[in-house]
């Protein structure tokens, strides 16, 4: 099979010199080369699965407001609270 590949120029350079020093082609030099990474058992990598933690909580307002905006004025005042501390 025949195919293209775009290689990084010093990477050609390398791969090219090494072939020519071991006296055979760049196309033999890549195959073998493919070859002995495809033999080398693959090792996903080894991280700690997280478990996030799942709320069950129903949602609203929190007990006491009637109205989002109720809600809101309440954190407002609060906060103004805090920062005249």
């Amino acid at each position: 099979m025949q195919t293209t590949l775009r290689l990084d120029d010093e990477l050609y350079r390398e791969a090219k010199a090494r072939a020519a020093m071991l006296g055979i082609s760049l196309t033999r030099f890549l195959e073998e080369a493919i070859r002995e990474s495809l033999r080398m058992p693959v090792h996903p990598p080894q991280g700690r699965r997280i478990r996030l933690p799942v709320s069950s909580v129903g949602g609203g307002l929190a007990a006491g407001f009637s109205t989002l905006e109720e809600a809101v004025a309440a954190a407002d005042l609060a906060e103004d609270l805090r920062k005249t501390r």
